[in-house]
């Protein structure tokens, strides 16, 4: 089976928009929750990294930004897959389906 290796963490996506755009900017939560349409605890959880990129999130931030909605969506895709390569031997009790061997 393949695994998923990166050399360094990856960021949730929410600590980079975090990073990139609000601090950079000097935007606060409320005002981005504003601009983004969403209530500032979702933004807050997202930002915190308590909170997922959904595909409608992804818009969202494609417009307030113009990065892709493409690439948050991996962005978030990469993250995950990190976080369960750190868990797997815990999350995931399977075996390949045919012998290699």
């Amino acid at each position: 089976m393949k695994t998923y290796k990166s050399k360094l963490p990856i960021k949730h996506p929410g600590k980079v928009f975090r990073e990139r755009f609000l601090s950079r900017y000097d935007i606060t939560v409320k005002n981005a929750a504003q601009k983004l349409r969403l209530h500032p605890s979702s933004l807050s959880r997202f930002l915190n990294g308590q909170m997922p990129v959904s595909c409608l999130l992804a818009l969202k931030l494609e417009v307030a930004t113009g990065v892709s909605a493409q690439f948050w969506v991996a962005w978030q895709n990469d993250y995950d897959l990190q976080q369960l390569e750190i868990l797997r031997k815990e999350l995931i009790d399977a075996e390949p389906l045919l012998d290699t061997a």
